[in-house]
């Protein structure tokens, strides 16, 4: 399997305290949602079972992360399952982006026959994740404007300069 990470506050170091970063970490959806189904969120079973499935993501990233785990500030590592998926973000049994076979189907593109409609999003290419659901934000818009109108709109808005 493959652990995927994103860390938006390199960007945007305001997104985390100062000596400190976001890490989004993640496996894509492996995990059969009837391992899950009819589990009660608030059970022990539950929450032992969100921690087994954790600690592979751990043990990943701490090869690259020494001490990820210690290091990671109290109250803000949020553990997804196939539940949490479907409670919070709407997802029909879980799913965590568009299931799709090697080499029978392709993610879908922008464009659409509808004027003026565009499609971005996890569901969408490249797929899922923090990202890839962005790069398909790009995508879309530079289906709307070229680059030359692209810059000239960050001239505009001022992104905040790095410290």
């Amino acid at each position: 399997n493959i652990v995927l990470c994103s860390m938006p506050s390199l960007l945007d170091p305001d997104l985390a305290p100062e000596g400190s970063h976001v890490l989004h970490a993640y496996v894509p959806a492996t995990e059969p949602y009837k391992d899950w189904e009819g589990m009660d969120r608030t059970s022990k079973e539950y929450k032992r079972k969100k921690e087994e499935a954790a600690d592979f993501l751990w043990s990943a990233l701490e090869e690259y992360v020494p001490n990820a785990r210690k290091r990671a500030i109290q109250g803000t590592v949020q553990i997804g399952t196939p539940l949490t998926h479907e409670r919070f973000l709407r997802r029909t049994r879980g799913t965590y982006g568009p299931r799709v076979e090697a080499g029978k189907h392709t993610l879908p593109g922008h464009t659409t026959p509808l004027a003026n409609f565009y499609m971005c999003g996890d569901f969408t290419f490249p797929g899922i994740g923090v990202p890839a659901t962005a790069a398909s934000g790009a995508i879309t818009a530079n289906n709307l404007m070229t680059l030359r109108e692209h810059w000239s709109v960050l001239d505009k808005i001022q992104l905040p300069k790095k410290k």
